[in-house]
């Protein structure tokens, strides 16, 4: 889950408290707990949902996925499943579960953006073997991203 989901959940749980020792009314409760275990169900079914597609997206691109060098990643391949190597440089957005890489090779570098969390623990300077669509950046729209469907360690 996302770090604004589990505010979200820690919010709403201090809240409940708060109201029930207020007003000590059992039937509250009996509406407030499924709300709270439906704060954490959501989120959780959602990520696995998420996690699923991806793995059957990596799969479906799996052999049509090039390899190539960063340098050659353009505006023109937009679409086109590709596959790159590198190093780790840079992540944000973590915290949203939607983490940005910032990949280098021998070549350049690349932003790598996944709309999930990566199924194991990515950190800079971190070997990476990418797998992904090519598409606009969203920021500028004047450089190609990746938009990954699986980022694995190498090393």
């Amino acid at each position: 889950m996302s770090v604004p989901a589990w505010v979200t959940f820690a919010l709403c749980a201090i809240a409940v408290a708060l109201h029930y020792m207020a007003v000590r009314d059992e039937t509250f409760l009996m509406y407030a707990i499924p709300g709270l275990i439906m704060l954490l169900v959501i989120p959780l079914t959602l990520s696995w949902m998420s996690r699923r597609t991806f793995l059957e997206a990596s799969q479906f691109h799996e052999g049509k996925a090039r390899h190539y060098p960063v340098k050659r990643i353009g505006l023109d391949m937009v679409g086109q499943a590709v596959r790159i190597s590198g190093t780790v440089r840079k992540i944000s957005f973590r915290w949203l579960n939607r983490p940005h890489f910032l990949i280098k090779d021998d070549t350049g570098h690349i932003r790598v953006i996944m709309f999930t969390s990566p199924g194991e623990d990515i950190g800079v300077d971190d070997t990476v073997d990418v797998l992904g669509l090519v598409m606009k950046n969203v920021f500028t729209r004047k450089t190609a991203v990746i938009s990954a469907v699986s980022i694995k360690k190498t090393k």
